[in-house]
């Protein structure tokens, strides 16, 4: 008989549902794709610049290439008068050589004229003929250019396995000419939704009954997260029911879901179902946090498939799936980068819960204050005014009004 007394603190939760996994061999396919459908994907290989970049000299102004020292002592009333011998064009390569005395026209971006050191903003010269130029300003060896290499060396390793994909990461990758990179394919996860009391939410409400929120809410997130929803499922506490679609949905699914029925009422079977299905029987059931206390977790071998029953209530569903489900692909995908957090000065003092993980929902404001939302976690719209929570240690005593905490985004 599983007992719900008997509580895991949040990071033995998920170092039990980790372990469970790594030991049977849970391992995430990978698969190459398109640079330009890689916006939140977990690389799966280290990336190594192709290219220099940049791959030739070039300028950062409008202006003119010179040799620098032709420059020596040129200011607003003595210019130095330089030849000009060319002009280098954009998307072109430049084949013109300079020696002491003479320039060339660079635009930003343009390649450098061999023997070529620097250049001058064409703010600072003026065109005495076409073909003689008055040069108002000095300027040092290397000023206004970028050399071959200086960003990226052809051969570094720019980005590393594990780092999950952002929209300058895209750009850059073109930079040094990978197109297709390998990552971790998006894991399968079907949400499932109970109790007698829920219903649709654009059903018409009837008396007793309850709008379902957790399947949207939960969907939401997992896009959010880059895992793709392949089915969910709403259904009444009925326990044959919730494992015969449990059962079906390991069969396809990495991760399976469940919203409600895991407390110890009458009708939450959940555990009991959740036991029966998995090889690994439930790994925990109940986490020293609050809210969220009668989270279970399971591994099932056979289908290679993490089974999760999150509470039914919306705040403890939500934060709960992210330091779970979440936190736990994570770390199976050596993710790499920090979480997504913000620093800021909380408004209020917030008592902990002992002996728990206590979870406060917050808001931030334009001057980085960080606002305590207070609202029980059956309360749905404290989640919709949340940008995220705050978490307070198992030991912790309490934050007190002015400290600085850090906000972590749901």
């Amino acid at each position: 008989m599983i007992d719900l007394l008997k509580v895991d603190s949040l990071e033995e939760a998920i170092e039990k549902l980790y372990s469970e996994c790594v030991n049977n061999h849970f391992n995430v396919d990978i698969e190459e794709i398109d640079v330009k459908n890689s916006l939140g994907r977990v690389l799966a290989e280290d990336i190594v610049s192709k290219v220099n970049v940049p791959e030739f000299d070039r300028s950062t102004v409008d202006g003119y290439a010179v040799i620098a020292k032709d420059t020596e002592g040129a200011n607003d009333t003595i210019p130095t008068f330089l030849n000009v011998v060319g002009e280098s064009l954009m998307g072109l390569p430049c084949d013109i050589s300079i020696k002491n005395g003479e320039c060339v026209y660079v635009p930003t971006g343009g390649m450098l004229p061999k023997g070529a050191n620097a250049c001058v903003m064409i703010e600072y010269t003026e065109n005495i003929t076409d073909k003689k130029l008055a040069v108002y300003n000095s300027v040092a060896e290397g000023q206004s250019v970028i050399k071959k290499g200086d960003d990226v060396k052809e051969g570094a390793i720019v980005l590393s396995k594990g780092k999950r994909i952002n929209a300058a990461d895209m750009g850059f990758l073109s930079s040094v000419a990978v197109g297709k990179i390998k990552a971790y394919r998006k894991l399968n996860v079907t949400i499932i939704s109970t109790g007698d009391e829920l219903i649709d939410g654009d059903e018409k409400d009837t008396l007793g009954k309850i709008r379902d929120v957790n399947t949207n809410l939960l969907i939401g997130l997992s896009n959010k997260y880059n895992l793709n929803v392949i089915n969910n499922f709403l259904l009444k506490d009925e326990e044959i029911l919730l494992e015969k679609t449990i059962s079906e949905a390991m069969t396809n699914s990495d991760v399976v879901v469940t919203s409600g029925g895991s407390s110890k009422g009458k009708k939450d079977a959940s555990s009991v179902v959740i036991d029966r299905l998995t090889s690994s029987k439930v790994l925990t059931h109940g986490i020293a946090i609050k809210p969220g206390k009668p989270t279970i977790t399971a591994y099932d071998n056979k289908t290679k498939t993490i089974v999760v029953g999150l509470p039914g209530h919306p705040v403890a569903s939500a934060v709960l799936f992210k330091l779970i489900v979440v936190d736990t692909i994570r770390k199976l995908m050596g993710v790499k980068e920090k979480e997504s957090v913000c620093e800021g000065t909380i408004t209020e003092n917030i008592p902990a819960s002992p002996g728990r993980t206590t979870i406060q929902l917050v808001k931030i404001d334009d001057k980085f204050n960080i606002i305590p939302i207070y609202g029980r976690s059956g309360l749905i719209h404290t989640l919709s005014m949340a940008d995220g929570f705050v978490k307070l240690e198992l030991n912790q005593e309490g934050i007190n009004k002015g400290e600085k905490v850090k906000m972590y985004y749901l």
